[in-house]
């Protein structure tokens, strides 16, 4: 995309701040939401077989991302929604079943379980 002057021609100075917003990165914030979004279906499965919310915290914090609980929990909740308002469902990855939620997850794995 090329925006132009008045006689048609490129701004001189549109390159170069094509360039430097070609360049900027994106802020730490950013990058936890991103790499906890991809790491999201397995802490819901992590979560739906029991395990408990301080040791996926500790997990995390071991692969360079920590966050508080309060933190945690604030971004779990956050996807949650996220991925509601998207349509997207989680899969039992024993079966493949649609999972509508978290504790719907827990109570397919319950009943899938023979004891």
């Amino acid at each position: 995309m090329n925006i132009s002057n008045i006689d048609g021609g490129a701004h001189p100075k549109t390159e170069a701040v094509i360039a430097r917003l070609h360049a900027l990165q994106p802020g730490k914030a950013q990058l936890k939401n991103g790499r906890f979004q991809e790491l999201f279906p397995a802490i819901e499965q992590a979560l739906a077989r029991g395990v408990p919310q301080k040791s996926v915290v500790n997990e995390l914090a071991k692969s360079d991302l920590s966050m508080s609980m309060g933190g945690f929990r604030s971004l779990l909740e956050a996807e949650r929604k996220r991925r509601a308002e998207l349509g997207d469902t989680l899969c039992c990855d024993s079966c493949g079943s649609l999972i509508n939620n978290p504790d719907q997850l827990q109570e397919h794995r319950q009943d899938a379980d023979p004891k």
